[in-house]
């Protein structure tokens, strides 16, 4: 499902009415009726319910009032009040604004908000739009408590606070029950903490040309289930472990084997035919215990508990054997390891994973992936990225999808980027996770994720769909696991026993 930035929502409505010659007052109304429809199948059991709608500038504020008027001919009690003079009213606003006044609705023009306020059955927010960011202005917070105390609150296209590029909330933000976004969700709406803030959401056709095509900058959507049944085929019939896929692991040091074990065993979980597994020597015995269904390969360490230089011609020449090579999951940060690392990823021939330790030698020195002569697909968390771009992870986090946008303008392969929810991004596309929860920040889910994409490519899935097949499947674990065991308890580990009960959805 597609999703659209602030700007590609503003140039859409542009393109209805300049291009398409769908009059605002149109595409108003349509909003209005779309808001005015939900309030009643909430509320269509109690009788004259009694509803408040706050109304600021602008075309959120048009939509309060075209709602208010139509709920009003349709029998509700219902109060809007006005955060500006009315004078100040104009456009689209000011025609359904004059219906309510024409109606003799119940209209209080105020910039402070009553001390009384009465008994709502529900409350609208139409304060703000997908227009807003930074903070909230103070006199808004008292309206804002208003909004957010219990009763049901609807928010109109998105709730007020929540930044519709970044999912970034204001201080005071609008926690709604639902919001009836125009169109299409907008990208804040679906990462958090905005995600959060929305509610059910509600997509309202208000008129739109579907036109999304010409849309300038990246194309984003929502990853949802229907997505993974297009991209996970059934087995064939006649499959067997050579061509179900090899996946050849680089992984773990001392102290950090449970990395190597974790990546090798998503790779089997995921459905990978065959795993190899390197180990330093002196930490040989532990592979071998813990990966039972997989292979090992031994590394002379001269007893270091980390792969050395001197390991690459013994790494590469286990290339040819397999399908894909994920590197990087508790490999440590031992100087002979990255140039280990940088030596590989620039003569590997075949599609990689990297992640984690395996992303050092790109810190700070980007260009490093234009060496990389295979499709390959990097799965940072937000740390590991601002250091691969050299910049703070708070000054990324500030505005993440635009610091994705600034990367991706020179970057050759995937991102799987792991934030809240994780999204991928790849050429001048993107998309959001739809599922996943905090349980998932726990040692070592990185590691089962990276086992899981690695584990798509070798069965020969594209590495843009293998990143969103992965991300999915590894969310919706998480998801089954909160459930059953809570998020805190949650380790990554019983991740590797719910992947497979995921996959079952989709293999039929």
């Amino acid at each position: 499902m597609r999703v659209l930035t602030q700007s590609q929502a503003k140039s859409l409505d542009q393109l209805a009415m300049e291009d398409h010659g769908i009059p605002g007052e149109i595409l108003m109304g349509n909003a209005g009726e779309k808001i005015a429809a939900h309030v009643q199948s909430l509320l269509g059991d109690i009788h004259s319910p009694k509803i408040g709608i706050v109304c600021g500038k602008g075309n959120n504020g048009g939509d309060g009032y075209a709602a208010g008027h139509l709920l009003h001919s349709r029998g509700f009690n219902i109060t809007i009040y006005t955060l500006m003079e009315k004078s100040t009213i104009k456009g689209d606003s000011l025609i359904f604004h004059d219906k309510c006044v024409k109606n003799d609705m119940s209209i209080i023009y105020t910039k402070t908000r009553p001390e009384l306020k009465p008994k709502f059955d529900l409350m609208i927010d139409a304060i703000l739009g997908t227009g807003f960011s930074g903070e909230l202005r103070n006199e808004l917070l008292p309206w804002i408590d208003w909004l957010n105390e219990d009763h049901i609150t609807i928010s109109a296209d998105i709730p007020t606070g929540v930044n519709a590029n970044t999912g970034h909330v204001a201080n005071g933000v609008v926690c709604a029950n639902h919001t009836i976004t125009m169109g299409w969700t907008k990208l804040g709406m679906t990462l958090e903490p905005g995600k959060s803030n929305c509610g059910e959401i509600q997509n309202a056709d208000i008129g739109f040309p579907n036109s999304l095509e010409v849309l300038e900058g990246r194309a984003w959507s929502l990853i949802q289930g229907g997505d993974i049944q297009s991209i996970l085929q059934p087995l064939e019939k006649t499959t067997h472990k050579h061509v179900q896929g090899k996946v050849l692991v680089l992984a773990g040091s001392s102290g950090m084997t449970g990395a190597a074990y974790l990546t090798s065993m998503a790779a089997l979980r995921s459905g990978a035919g065959m795993v190899i597994t390197f180990s330093p020597e002196s930490l040989h015995p532990i592979y071998e215990t813990k990966i039972t269904e997989g292979m090992t390969v031994s590394c002379p360490d001269e007893g270091k508990g980390y792969f050395i230089m001197d390991n690459f011609d013994t790494i590469m020449s286990h290339l040819s054997w397999c399908d894909v090579l994920a590197i990087g999951p508790g490999l440590g940060d031992h100087d002979d390891t990255v140039t280990l690392v940088e030596n590989v990823v620039k003569n590997v021939d075949k599609p990689m994973v990297i992640d984690a330790d395996g992303l050092r030698p790109f810190y700070e020195n980007p260009s490093l992936f234009q060496d990389i002569k295979s499709d390959f697909v990097i799965t940072p968390h937000l740390g590991e990225f601002s250091k691969i771009v050299g910049h703070s992870a708070g000054s990324v986090r500030n505005d993440f999808p635009a610091a994705i946008d600034a990367y991706m303008a020179d970057f050759p392969g995937v991102l799987l980027a792991k934030y809240s929810p994780s999204l991928v991004a790849w050429k001048s596309k993107g998309c959001v996770n739809s599922i996943g929860n905090p349980g998932l920040a726990t040692a070592g889910s990185g590691d089962v994720l990276t086992g899981m994409v690695a584990s798509f490519i070798a069965q020969g899935i594209q590495t843009e769909l293998a990143a969103k097949a992965g991300m999915y499947i590894h969310g919706k674990a998480g998801d089954q696991l909160a459930k059953s065991m809570s998020q805190r308890g949650m380790v990554a580990s019983d991740l590797l026993n719910q992947i497979g009960s995921v996959i079952a959805d989709y293999e039929s």
